[in-house]
């Protein structure tokens, strides 16, 4: 079972991978990429704890993440 502080560390790691693939893909400043990120549906989810996003692949996080942001 993992500690919250374990799952906290989770989240955070998925959301500095997210600004990072943004940053690099996307051509995004770093203050973009954190904004897309901390405004979206996709960070909502993945701080509830209940839909598991800490604990998915980053690949599946960033595809969510993706699709949100062309619509």
């Amino acid at each position: 079972m993992l500690t919250e502080g374990q799952i906290q560390c989770m989240k955070e790691d998925v959301t500095i991978a997210l600004a990072q693939i943004l940053i690099e893909e996307q051509h995004y400043s770093m203050e973009q990429a954190l904004s897309k990120v901390y405004n979206s549906v996709t960070f909502r989810n993945l701080q509830n704890t209940d839909t598991g996003y800490y604990y998915q692949s980053i690949g599946y996080v960033y595809d969510a993440l993706q699709k949100e942001l062309v619509k």
